[in-house]
């Protein structure tokens, strides 16, 4: 038996996700082709999309879609984050923040597997509820400076901290750095200075990071 192409697994799914998960997001202002929807709140690019994963091996006769977002800081966060990090090999990268399904998720999400259109279409209660329970919400929440600050600060705050005590030198990254740029953009010096010493006030982060306390004391 011959198994469908890429391209036949994309027309099962396709009028499943323009369905009711598409009217969804197109309440929310959210518009695009095929699978991949955007829309621009306040300069902040958010954009859901689809992708298929096509007979991976626990599910050899069968695609999974997969759902990720990706959330773009405005041109300005981004001009004060390259200030803040100029050793960024890849700034536009470092601005956009990428999540899949699973880790935004605010009830279990299944594993969305079909062979055939009727497969398919069994899809569209739980993808309309993951869009309705998680997506939605997390788009809303994370459509503002402060929302977006927000999050990266509390995910700061969540960190672990046996894990931390495990590896004290596991590097924070620069997710931090574009917390602060956020922060400073609307004009919260307090909790971008809260936010730059939790991530990198110690040594050798603060050295590394020198630049952005320096951008700091002068703003």
């Amino acid at each position: 038996m011959t198994l469908p192409a890429k391209a036949d697994y994309q027309r099962f799914i396709e009028p499943v996700v323009r369905a009711e998960p598409l009217a969804l997001l197109t309440a929310e202002g959210f518009s695009g082709r095929a699978l991949t929807f955007t829309r621009t709140v306040d300069g902040i690019r958010q954009e859901v999309r689809f992708a298929l994963q096509v007979r991976p091996t626990y599910a050899k006769d069968s695609a999974q879609l997969i759902l990720r977002t990706h959330i773009t800081v405005p041109e300005q966060v981004q001009a004060i984050y390259r200030d803040l990090v100029p050793q960024d090999p890849d700034p536009s990268a470092s601005c956009t923040i990428a999540a899949p399904i699973e880790s935004i998720a605010r009830e279990r999400v299944g594993m969305w597997l079909f062979k055939d259109p009727e497969s398919a279409a069994g899809l569209e209660k739980p993808i309309t509820r993951a869009i309705s329970h998680s997506v939605v919400p997390y788009m809303r929440e994370t459509a503002t400076a402060a929302g977006l600050f927000a999050m990266i600060r509390d995910d700061q705050a969540a960190e672990n901290p046996a894990a931390a005590l495990l590896a004290p030198d596991l590097p924070p990254g620069n997710r931090p750095a574009l917390g602060v740029a956020l922060a400073l953009s609307i004009g919260d010096h307090p909790a971008a200075t809260t936010l730059a010493e939790h991530a990198y006030g110690n040594a050798p982060f603060r050295t590394q990071y020198d630049a952005l306390f320096r951008y700091m004391a002068k703003a």
